[in-house]
């Protein structure tokens, strides 16, 4: 496919939401009283102009967790005896939670299923369990859940065939795993070739195959419409959406092409726009569409660039996050960085401006994780404790942030406590 550019679409605004429903069982036997958000359907979540965090210290009941993760206008954690919580837009089930009722605050994922690691794609979620078996959860228009009836899915549920997992990755409708031999399959939609099957078929598929290569992945990791892998001496290849792949085109590949890099790369990410490589001395490499300075090229504002470009700075980065249209990273004493758009506060510098170039993330604290959703971005402090900023509601659905509230955030706010503190287990 051909195409100059992805479009940039700006959410509307939408009006203030008109009621707050309290809470009702959650289901379970040890799943404690969470506040419940009205269904999308009665009104549109408040996001009025971000605004500075209230509440800067956080609860003393608030969860520690080990991982996050986000996705499309939710959020979700992995606690350290294994339990999966989840917060924010529930439309299509995502939250995992029995219904498909928001929630502002954290709720534990309706499942006896302890996981060892979690993954939020746009719309659904799966996990791995301690044992290697898959589960996955909400939307399944596409097939992405790996189950064969479209309806979306309130609860986990397994996927059959594939119960000795070792990494995974989730994109807009599409999910990808790694075997044990480093073999990635995928299944889902595959409109761009995301599942690299060398079909492009417009039928979406629940049974994965393997993508179509000689390589073997030690890690993968998935944007919204295309997928990328890295292979043990760290070269990447990347498959799907043209111009994200780092080959030098912006054709779409239905097989993975290698990135034109001239370093090895020790972690990957991948947005909407955006595709990045981080090296072992902590340089980021980034590629993709360039119209909100999420390459973080710096001024002046430069083309697309579909090889890795580096980004400027000079910080030697941690980890890297992706999100729709920006990036954020934390360098190697934890602080936290952002470039890229600002669209509701996510760059959480406590600006409304888009930024080329990395920009210190306005937090207190050092922060051990990182993670980006569409529009907004959560991170662990060293105790474990939530923070989250940017975008919190739209009209498809609120609560992302956690904080048990709708309003937007402009720099890093914890995310709140359940309604009664969390059992052992």
């Amino acid at each position: 496919m051909t195409r100059p550019t992805l479009p940039y679409l700006r959410r509307l605004r939408p009006l203030l939401i008109g009621a707050v429903a309290l809470a009702a069982a959650c289901g379970g036997t040890d799943a404690p009283s969470i506040r419940m958000a009205p269904p999308a359907t009665t009104g549109a979540a408040d996001t009025s102009t971000p605004e500075a965090n209230s509440a800067s210290v956080p609860s003393e009941r608030a969860l520690r967790f080990v991982s996050i993760t986000a996705g499309l206008r939710f959020s979700c954690g992995l606690d350290g005896n294994g339990r999966a919580w989840c917060w924010g837009g529930n439309r299509l089930g995502q939250l995992g939670v029995g219904d498909s009722l928001d929630r502002y605050l954290p709720t534990p994922v309706k499942t006896s299923v302890r996981f060892a690691q979690l993954v939020a794609g746009e719309t659904h979620v799966c996990g791995v369990d301690t044992a290697g078996q898959l589960h996955c959860w909400g939307d399944n228009h596409d097939l992405e859940l790996g189950d064969a009836l479209e309806d979306h899915r309130e609860i986990p549920i397994a996927v059959r065939g594939h119960a000795q997992v070792q990494s995974l990755a989730l994109g807009a409708k599409v999910t990808c795993v790694t075997d044990r031999e480093g073999v990635v399959s995928c299944w889902g939609t595959d409109v761009h070739g995301e599942r690299g099957d060398a079909r492009r078929d417009s039928v979406p598929r629940a049974e994965g195959e393997p993508v179509r290569t000689d390589q073997r992945f030690a890690s993968i990791i998935a944007g919204r419409l295309h997928v990328c892998g890295l292979t043990a001496d760290g070269q990447a290849w990347c498959w799907g959406d043209g111009g994200l792949l780092g080959d030098g085109s912006i054709t779409d590949r239905t097989t993975p092409v290698a990135v034109r890099s001239s370093v090895p790369f020790v972690s990957l990410t991948a947005g909407e726009s955006v595709t990045c490589g981080l090296e072992a001395s902590g340089a980021a490499w980034c590629w993709g569409i360039a119209f909100d300075g999420q390459l973080g090229q710096g001024e002046p504002p430069r083309p697309n660039t579909f090889v890795p470009s580096p980004v400027v700075g000079g910080i030697a980065f941690a980890q890297l996050a992706a999100g729709k249209h920006r990036v954020c990273g934390l360098d190697r004493e934890g602080g936290a960085w952002c470039w890229g758009s600002n669209y509701n506060g996510g760059l959480g510098d406590g600006t409304g401006a888009s930024q080329p170039a990395p920009v210190r993330v306005r937090a207190d604290r050092p922060f051990a994780q990182i993670a980006a959703g569409d529009a907004h971005t959560c991170a662990l402090d060293r105790e474990g404790r939530a923070w989250c900023w940017g975008e919190n509601a739209d009209a498809q659905g609120g609560g992302a942030l956690g904080d048990g509230t709708l309003r937007s955030r402009d720099r890093p706010t914890p995310v709140g406590a359940p309604e009664m503190p969390a059992t052992g287990g």
